[in-house]
């Protein structure tokens, strides 16, 4: 009887972590995702200039791309943007996504744990 029991729960887990996952993988946003959700929420707004080159500003100041690195875990994504300001001023942008949801994250041991 207490078998019988164990095996349903074990059997409810199993399928509440299958769906689980599952839902994770389906929702986990995509590269374009996080690069509009980043120039709304930091307020960058980039064009092309006459070279097709993007041309970016944050608060009426120019600002140049310099790097970035895009995970994507299957279960959740995590997105490191870094530009630099013509005075040499750096801005670094961390996100993560997870169920549909872009969240900005600062470095510290959360960030460490997930991207590395």
């Amino acid at each position: 009887m207490i078998l019988i029991k164990i095996k349903k729960i074990l059997r409810s887990i199993a399928i509440g972590l299958i769906i689980s996952l599952s839902i994770m993988l389906i929702t986990t946003p995509s590269h374009e995702r996080f690069e509009k959700w980043i120039l709304q929420e930091y307020g960058i707004r980039c064009e092309f200039d006459k070279y097709l080159i993007d041309v970016c500003y944050k608060d009426e100041k120019r600002i140049d791309f310099k790097s970035s690195h895009f995970r994507n875990s299957a279960f959740f994504a995590s997105y490191e943007k870094r530009y630099e300001y013509e005075d040499g001023e750096k801005l670094t942008v961390r996100t993560l996504g997870v169920l549909g949801v872009l969240l900005r994250m600062n470095e510290g041991f959360l960030w460490d744990l997930l991207n590395n």
